[in-house]
């Protein structure tokens, strides 16, 4: 070995090969290190490195010497320091004539570059991950959206859909893929939908409501809502559909409710016409009845020579006013506004089928005092000579209104 070493100290100086600020590693004609400047036994003592074969040590990618001399002949290959974070570029000089003694292995520092390429490829794995990031999120609300989504490319052709499109149309989403986007409508919702296509420019938003088309051929009324964007020069619209046929069913059952409601509000108009004319009618009719029969029985009660014929005008006024109340609920009869309220209250008791007896007990009356009023109710009621017509009878057939 020191033969070696003389030979090669011989051919280049000792200064040199410690001044140099690259690495150098001496090697022997089989590549086995044999020597190391300081700056190399610096930078590689972080494990052994004389007697290892430099690609070994170097961490090349090859395991014949043949092989490292292939790697370094087709490119530069580097070491990397992990201890030091540095970076060297490796060459490789033969030593003397065609009968090599060895080899110099040099190591030139680029860790400037190397670092900016790291920074580099950290940057370009980070927008990667970002863009992989958003192409997920992107994915994800394509699929989830709540209408349907339509790509449609140059050839108006369906390049892409999601989930939610399938299901508008029931269609596969295997079979989506390539259909025409004239397949998805009717002939006049094909003449809206290119017509929209045809004109429509970027940054322009367009929608027609059109006759769609289902898998078999069924239809149902749909929204396409289009957008039109540029990718690598070609031109790919979007479109949005929604089936509307929910929003048509309500449309048209608030359409014949307020038909129906129409029809009510002219039922009840005409009804209220009908009850107004009715109260006009019963007015005049009630007007007339007054002018025609209770003023002139008035006059005649003020002319009356005497009492008797007085209190019989009384009697037939009585009788005309109860008359104007028939068929306007309970009726009212005259004659019992001549009893007192004794009286009344006992015609209410016999209305409600208490015996003579009980309506003593319950008003606390003798049982001569409640027979002499019942004679006299008898009598203000004109029933005084009717021995056959009982009290109870009368007030319950007549359903006169009786006032305590």
């Amino acid at each position: 070995m020191e033969q070696r070493w003389a030979s090669f100290d011989a051919s280049i100086g000792q200064e040199l090969f410690e001044a140099t600020s690259d690495l150098i590693l001496v090697t022997d004609p089989q590549g086995v290190i044999l020597r190391t400047n300081r700056k190399a036994g610096r930078v590689l003592a972080d494990a052994p490195t004389l007697g290892l074969p430099f690609w070994v040590r170097l961490g090349l990618p090859c395991d014949t010497l043949r092989g490292a001399l292939d790697v370094c002949a087709a490119q530069v290959p580097r070491f990397t320091s992990e201890a030091l974070q540095a970076a060297f570029a490796i060459r490789l000089v033969a030593l003397g004539d065609g009968s090599a003694p060895g080899f110099l292995v040099l190591l030139s520092e680029t860790t400037g570059p190397f670092l900016q390429r790291t920074e580099l490829e950290r940057q370009v794995k980070e927008r990667a991950e970002a863009l992989a990031r958003s192409q997920k999120m992107l994915q994800t609300v394509f699929q989830g959206v709540g209408k349907g989504i339509i790509l449609v490319d140059e050839d108006m052709e369906v390049i892409g859909s999601n989930q939610k499109a399938c299901e508008t149309f029931g269609i596969h989403p295997e079979n989506i893929q390539g259909a025409h986007i004239r397949s998805l409508c009717d002939g006049p919702g094909q003449e809206a939908v290119l017509g929209m296509l045809d004109t429509i420019v970027e940054n322009q938003v367009m929608s027609a409501e059109v006759t769609a088309l289902y898998f078999d051929k069924s239809s149902f009324p749909a929204v396409f809502t289009v957008s039109l964007i540029t990718v690598e020069g070609s031109r790919l619209w979007i479109i949005i559909t929604e089936d509307i046929s929910r929003q048509k069913e309500m449309e048209q059952q608030l359409k014949t409710g307020k038909v129906q409601t129409e029809e009510a509000n002219i039922a009840l108009r005409n009804v209220l016409k009908s009850i107004q004319l009715e109260q006009e009618e019963h007015s005049a009719k009630l007007s007339r009845r007054i002018t025609g029969d209770l003023v002139p029985i008035l006059h005649k009660i003020r002319s009356a020579p005497t009492a008797e014929v007085r209190n019989g005008y009384i009697d037939f006024l009585g009788e005309l006013l109860a008359s104007l109340t028939r068929g306007a609920g309970p009726q009212m009869d005259f004659a019992l506004h001549r009893l007192s309220k004794t009286e009344m209250k006992i015609c209410n008791f016999i209305l409600a089928g208490f015996s003579t007896k009980e309506i003593c007990a319950t008003m606390n009356l003798a049982f001569d005092t409640v027979q002499t009023h019942r004679k006299n109710i008898r009598r203000k009621l004109g029933l005084s000579g009717s021995a056959g017509v009982s009290l109870h009878g009368y007030l319950n057939s007549r359903k006169v209104a009786v006032g305590a």
